[in-house]
Protein backbone atom coordinates (compact mmCIF):
# COMPACT_ATOMS: atom_id res chain seq x y z
CA UNK A 1 0.00 0.00 0.00
CA UNK A 2 0.81 3.92 -0.54
CA UNK A 3 -0.24 6.80 0.48
CA UNK A 4 -2.46 8.77 -2.00
CA UNK A 5 -2.84 12.06 -1.47
CA UNK A 6 -6.61 13.02 -0.94
CA UNK A 7 -7.00 16.77 0.55
CA UNK A 8 -4.75 19.88 0.18
CA UNK A 9 -4.92 22.65 1.99
CA UNK A 10 -2.70 25.78 3.19
CA UNK A 11 -3.54 29.10 4.91
CA UNK A 12 -1.41 32.42 4.30
CA UNK A 13 -0.88 35.21 6.94
CA UNK A 14 -3.34 38.14 5.78
CA UNK A 15 -0.61 41.15 6.23
CA UNK A 16 0.99 41.28 2.40
CA UNK A 17 5.06 43.26 2.32
CA UNK A 18 5.24 43.75 -1.04
CA UNK A 19 9.11 45.26 -2.23
CA UNK A 20 8.46 48.92 -1.98
CA UNK A 21 7.52 48.23 1.26
CA UNK A 22 11.63 46.81 1.63
CA UNK A 23 12.85 50.09 -0.84
CA UNK A 24 11.35 52.50 2.49
CA UNK A 25 14.11 50.83 4.86
CA UNK A 26 16.45 49.09 2.91
CA UNK A 27 18.73 49.74 -0.51
CA UNK A 28 16.92 47.59 -2.66
CA UNK A 29 14.06 48.11 -5.11
CA UNK A 30 10.92 46.40 -6.83
CA UNK A 31 13.04 45.69 -10.12
CA UNK A 32 15.98 44.82 -8.53
CA UNK A 33 14.35 42.00 -5.86
CA UNK A 34 12.01 40.82 -9.21
CA UNK A 35 15.08 40.67 -11.54
CA UNK A 36 17.23 38.63 -8.98
CA UNK A 37 14.57 36.66 -7.48
CA UNK A 38 10.95 36.52 -9.20
CA UNK A 39 9.37 37.84 -6.13
CA UNK A 40 7.34 40.76 -5.48
CA UNK A 41 5.37 40.03 -2.64
CA UNK A 42 4.91 37.68 0.31
CA UNK A 43 2.69 37.29 3.34
CA UNK A 44 3.79 38.15 6.85
CA UNK A 45 2.44 36.51 10.10
CA UNK A 46 1.72 38.84 13.01
CA UNK A 47 3.15 36.51 15.29
CA UNK A 48 0.56 36.47 17.75
CA UNK A 49 -2.57 35.16 16.12
CA UNK A 50 -0.18 33.47 13.22
CA UNK A 51 1.93 31.33 14.82
CA UNK A 52 3.72 27.86 13.12
CA UNK A 53 0.89 26.38 15.34
CA UNK A 54 -2.46 28.05 14.47
CA UNK A 55 -1.50 28.21 10.71
CA UNK A 56 -0.65 24.52 11.00
CA UNK A 57 -4.19 23.79 12.11
CA UNK A 58 -5.67 26.04 10.06
CA UNK A 59 -4.16 24.40 6.78
CA UNK A 60 -5.04 21.01 8.05
CA UNK A 61 -8.67 21.80 8.60
CA UNK A 62 -8.72 22.63 5.34
CA UNK A 63 -6.89 19.67 4.19
CA UNK A 64 -9.37 17.61 6.60
CA UNK A 65 -11.98 18.84 5.12
CA UNK A 66 -11.00 18.90 1.50
CA UNK A 67 -10.52 15.24 2.12
CA UNK A 68 -14.05 14.81 3.32
CA UNK A 69 -12.79 12.70 6.31
CA UNK A 70 -13.75 12.70 9.94
CA UNK A 71 -10.15 13.92 11.58
CA UNK A 72 -11.18 10.80 14.14
CA UNK A 73 -9.74 8.32 11.78
CA UNK A 74 -6.24 9.96 11.73
CA UNK A 75 -3.81 7.54 12.82
CA UNK A 76 -0.37 9.69 11.65
CA UNK A 77 0.53 13.06 11.47
CA UNK A 78 3.82 14.26 11.08
CA UNK A 79 4.41 17.89 11.05
CA UNK A 80 8.13 19.51 9.45
CA UNK A 81 8.66 23.15 10.65
CA UNK A 82 12.39 24.59 10.94
CA UNK A 83 10.71 27.78 12.77
CA UNK A 84 8.22 26.27 15.55
CA UNK A 85 6.96 28.56 18.48
CA UNK A 86 7.39 25.45 20.58
CA UNK A 87 10.07 23.65 21.57
CA UNK A 88 7.73 21.07 23.33
CA UNK A 89 5.12 19.75 22.81
CA UNK A 90 5.42 18.76 18.94
CA UNK A 91 3.18 20.94 16.46
CA UNK A 92 1.79 17.70 15.61
CA UNK A 93 0.49 16.98 18.73
CA UNK A 94 -1.43 20.67 18.74
CA UNK A 95 -2.42 19.65 15.65
CA UNK A 96 -4.14 16.78 17.22
CA UNK A 97 -5.37 18.07 20.06
CA UNK A 98 -7.13 21.05 18.03
CA UNK A 99 -8.75 18.86 14.94
CA UNK A 100 -9.84 16.33 18.03
CA UNK A 101 -8.00 13.46 16.45
CA UNK A 102 -8.13 10.52 18.66
CA UNK A 103 -4.80 9.66 21.27
CA UNK A 104 -4.51 6.22 19.01
CA UNK A 105 -3.08 8.80 16.91
CA UNK A 106 1.27 9.31 16.36
CA UNK A 107 2.47 12.54 16.55
CA UNK A 108 6.16 14.07 15.95
CA UNK A 109 8.09 16.59 14.02
CA UNK A 110 10.56 16.72 11.28
CA UNK A 111 13.50 20.06 11.57
CA UNK A 112 14.84 19.68 7.90
CA UNK A 113 14.47 23.17 6.63
CA UNK A 114 12.94 24.14 2.96
CA UNK A 115 12.70 19.77 2.06
CA UNK A 116 11.00 19.47 5.22
CA UNK A 117 7.60 18.75 3.87
CA UNK A 118 9.23 16.01 1.02
CA UNK A 119 11.10 14.50 3.92
CA UNK A 120 8.10 14.59 6.39
CA UNK A 121 5.85 12.77 3.24
CA UNK A 122 8.38 10.37 2.53
CA UNK A 123 8.51 9.30 6.97
CA UNK A 124 4.99 8.58 6.55
CA UNK A 125 5.14 7.18 3.31
CA UNK A 126 7.37 4.40 5.54
CA UNK A 127 4.62 4.16 7.96
CA UNK A 128 1.59 3.50 5.10
CA UNK A 129 4.35 0.98 3.28
CA UNK A 130 4.76 -0.84 6.82
CA UNK A 131 1.22 -1.30 7.42
CA UNK A 132 1.17 0.83 10.66
CA UNK A 133 -0.68 3.89 9.23
CA UNK A 134 -3.92 3.88 6.98
CA UNK A 135 -4.77 7.69 7.31
CA UNK A 136 -2.07 10.17 7.60
CA UNK A 137 -1.72 14.21 7.96
CA UNK A 138 1.63 15.73 6.72
CA UNK A 139 2.14 19.08 7.26
CA UNK A 140 4.93 22.10 6.09
CA UNK A 141 4.61 25.47 8.61
CA UNK A 142 6.17 28.26 8.97
CA UNK A 143 7.30 31.92 10.35
CA UNK A 144 10.52 32.48 8.77
CA UNK A 145 9.94 36.71 9.49
CA UNK A 146 10.71 35.69 13.23
CA UNK A 147 14.32 34.65 11.57
CA UNK A 148 14.91 37.27 9.38
CA UNK A 149 17.39 39.70 9.43
CA UNK A 150 15.88 42.52 7.91
CA UNK A 151 19.37 43.97 7.67
CA UNK A 152 20.40 41.92 5.10
CA UNK A 153 18.86 43.24 2.18
CA UNK A 154 19.89 39.85 0.45
CA UNK A 155 17.86 37.14 2.69
CA UNK A 156 14.98 39.07 4.20
CA UNK A 157 13.36 40.18 1.04
CA UNK A 158 13.06 36.11 0.05
CA UNK A 159 11.34 34.89 2.63
CA UNK A 160 7.37 34.63 3.49
CA UNK A 161 5.02 32.54 6.37
CA UNK A 162 2.34 30.72 5.62
CA UNK A 163 1.14 26.76 6.07
CA UNK A 164 0.44 23.88 3.88
CA UNK A 165 -1.21 20.30 4.59
CA UNK A 166 -1.84 17.07 2.99
CA UNK A 167 -3.65 14.21 3.83
CA UNK A 168 -2.85 10.61 2.68
CA UNK A 169 -4.76 7.36 2.35
CA UNK A 170 -3.04 4.01 1.89
CA UNK A 171 -4.53 2.69 -1.75
CA UNK A 172 -3.41 -0.05 -3.99
CA UNK A 173 -1.27 2.49 -6.24
CA UNK A 174 2.10 2.59 -7.43
CA UNK A 175 4.73 3.06 -4.72
CA UNK A 176 6.26 6.39 -3.75
CA UNK A 177 9.39 6.71 -5.31
CA UNK A 178 12.39 8.86 -4.26
CA UNK A 179 15.67 10.26 -3.51
CA UNK A 180 17.08 12.20 -0.64
CA UNK A 181 20.24 13.37 -0.40
CA UNK A 182 22.63 15.31 2.19
CA UNK A 183 25.70 17.12 2.64
CA UNK A 184 26.84 18.55 6.24
CA UNK A 185 30.11 19.61 5.00
CA UNK A 186 28.44 22.26 3.01
CA UNK A 187 26.25 23.58 6.30
CA UNK A 188 28.14 26.60 6.42
CA UNK A 189 26.37 28.20 3.19
CA UNK A 190 23.06 27.89 5.07
CA UNK A 191 22.64 28.26 8.86
CA UNK A 192 21.14 29.69 11.87
CA UNK A 193 21.54 29.02 15.47
CA UNK A 194 19.36 28.87 18.41
CA UNK A 195 18.96 31.99 20.11
CA UNK A 196 17.86 30.04 23.66
CA UNK A 197 22.14 29.69 25.04
CA UNK A 198 22.31 32.21 27.83
CA UNK A 199 25.52 31.65 28.36
CA UNK A 200 26.45 33.21 24.49
CA UNK A 201 24.07 36.16 24.59
CA UNK A 202 26.89 38.77 25.32
CA UNK A 203 29.43 37.08 22.34
CA UNK A 204 30.11 39.35 20.07
CA UNK A 205 27.92 38.39 16.65
CA UNK A 206 25.77 36.06 18.47
CA UNK A 207 22.59 37.93 18.19
CA UNK A 208 22.97 37.96 14.10
CA UNK A 209 23.86 34.94 14.11
CA UNK A 210 20.59 33.75 15.29
CA UNK A 211 19.20 35.02 12.34
CA UNK A 212 18.69 33.39 8.69
CA UNK A 213 22.04 33.60 7.03
CA UNK A 214 23.13 32.51 3.61
CA UNK A 215 25.74 32.34 1.22
CA UNK A 216 23.23 33.34 -1.70
CA UNK A 217 26.09 32.53 -4.46
CA UNK A 218 27.30 29.44 -3.29
CA UNK A 219 23.45 28.12 -2.61
CA UNK A 220 22.39 29.64 -6.07
CA UNK A 221 24.89 27.40 -7.55
CA UNK A 222 24.28 24.61 -5.19
CA UNK A 223 21.01 24.57 -6.15
CA UNK A 224 21.47 24.84 -10.12
CA UNK A 225 23.58 22.00 -10.17
CA UNK A 226 22.18 19.58 -7.83
CA UNK A 227 17.83 20.02 -8.46
CA UNK A 228 18.29 19.05 -11.82
CA UNK A 229 20.92 16.30 -11.55
CA UNK A 230 18.90 14.74 -8.85
CA UNK A 231 15.55 15.06 -10.83
CA UNK A 232 17.60 13.17 -13.49
CA UNK A 233 19.17 10.69 -11.79
CA UNK A 234 15.53 9.64 -10.00
CA UNK A 235 14.24 9.28 -14.03
CA UNK A 236 17.15 6.82 -14.12
CA UNK A 237 16.50 4.65 -10.72
CA UNK A 238 12.99 4.53 -11.17
CA UNK A 239 13.35 4.20 -15.12
CA UNK A 240 10.38 6.78 -16.53
CA UNK A 241 10.74 9.31 -19.05
CA UNK A 242 11.24 12.91 -17.86
CA UNK A 243 9.92 13.89 -21.42
CA UNK A 244 6.69 11.70 -21.27
CA UNK A 245 6.17 10.48 -18.10
CA UNK A 246 5.66 13.56 -16.21
CA UNK A 247 2.67 15.84 -16.14
CA UNK A 248 4.01 18.57 -13.73
CA UNK A 249 7.38 19.20 -12.22
CA UNK A 250 6.58 20.93 -8.67
CA UNK A 251 9.71 22.14 -7.33
CA UNK A 252 10.60 24.49 -4.06
CA UNK A 253 9.66 27.74 -4.50
CA UNK A 254 12.72 29.53 -3.58
CA UNK A 255 13.98 31.60 -6.33
CA UNK A 256 12.72 31.74 -9.86
CA UNK A 257 15.82 31.35 -11.26
CA UNK A 258 16.43 28.56 -10.38
CA UNK A 259 13.09 27.11 -11.33
CA UNK A 260 13.75 28.52 -14.84
CA UNK A 261 17.35 27.16 -15.03
CA UNK A 262 16.10 23.79 -13.81
CA UNK A 263 14.10 23.42 -16.55
CA UNK A 264 16.58 24.41 -19.14
CA UNK A 265 18.66 21.71 -17.86
CA UNK A 266 16.18 19.01 -18.21
CA UNK A 267 15.42 20.00 -21.35
CA UNK A 268 11.60 20.51 -20.36
CA UNK A 269 9.77 23.35 -21.28
CA UNK A 270 8.98 25.86 -18.69
CA UNK A 271 5.02 26.02 -18.50
CA UNK A 272 5.40 22.56 -16.69
CA UNK A 273 7.14 23.81 -13.86
CA UNK A 274 4.68 26.15 -12.25
CA UNK A 275 5.24 28.94 -9.37
CA UNK A 276 3.89 30.84 -7.31
CA UNK A 277 6.59 32.30 -5.62
CA UNK A 278 6.05 36.52 -6.91
CA UNK A 279 2.93 35.90 -4.29
CA UNK A 280 4.83 34.51 -1.56
CA UNK A 281 8.23 34.36 -1.64
CA UNK A 282 10.05 31.79 -0.26
CA UNK A 283 7.58 29.51 2.73
CA UNK A 284 10.31 26.64 3.23
CA UNK A 285 8.47 23.59 3.85
CA UNK A 286 5.23 24.89 3.57
CA UNK A 287 5.56 25.84 -0.40
CA UNK A 288 5.32 22.78 -2.24
CA UNK A 289 2.04 21.89 -0.43
CA UNK A 290 1.41 25.82 -0.87
CA UNK A 291 1.40 25.42 -4.57
CA UNK A 292 -0.24 21.64 -4.65
CA UNK A 293 -3.63 23.72 -2.76
CA UNK A 294 -3.83 26.07 -5.31
CA UNK A 295 -3.10 23.79 -8.46
CA UNK A 296 -6.00 21.87 -7.16
CA UNK A 297 -7.97 25.01 -6.38
CA UNK A 298 -7.56 26.39 -10.19
CA UNK A 299 -8.13 23.04 -11.77
CA UNK A 300 -4.94 22.09 -12.81
CA UNK A 301 -3.78 19.00 -10.75
CA UNK A 302 -5.99 16.29 -11.58
CA UNK A 303 -6.31 12.50 -9.96
CA UNK A 304 -4.12 10.71 -11.92
CA UNK A 305 -1.27 12.76 -13.08
CA UNK A 306 2.43 12.11 -12.41
CA UNK A 307 4.58 14.23 -10.46
CA UNK A 308 7.61 14.24 -9.72
CA UNK A 309 8.20 16.82 -6.29
CA UNK A 310 12.15 18.50 -5.22
CA UNK A 311 13.34 20.75 -2.93
CA UNK A 312 16.60 21.93 -1.41
CA UNK A 313 18.03 23.88 2.14
CA UNK A 314 20.12 23.76 4.64
CA UNK A 315 21.85 21.27 5.90
CA UNK A 316 22.74 21.15 3.16
CA UNK A 317 19.77 18.80 2.09
CA UNK A 318 18.15 17.98 -1.31
CA UNK A 319 14.86 15.75 -2.12
CA UNK A 320 13.36 14.03 -5.00
CA UNK A 321 10.12 12.11 -5.54
CA UNK A 322 8.29 10.97 -8.30
CA UNK A 323 4.38 10.31 -6.85
CA UNK A 324 0.72 9.49 -8.50
CA UNK A 325 -1.38 11.92 -7.14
Amino acid sequence: MTGRIIGLGAYIPKKVVTNDDFAKFLDTSDEWITERTGIKERHIADHITEKPSTMAVEAAKKAVGDAGIDPKDIDLIVTASTTSDTVIPALSCIVQRELGVSEECGCFDVVCACPGFIVAYNTVQGFIESGNSKLALVIGTECNSNFANYNDRGTCILFGDGAGAAVLKAEDIKRNEFIMRSSGYRSGCLKCEAARQPDRWEEEGFKEATSFYMMGREVFKFAVTEVPQIIKDLASKYSFDLENDVDYFILHQANARIIEATAKKLGIPRDRFPMNISKYGNVSSASIPLLLTEMKQDGRLKPGMKLVLASFGAGLTWDANYIVY
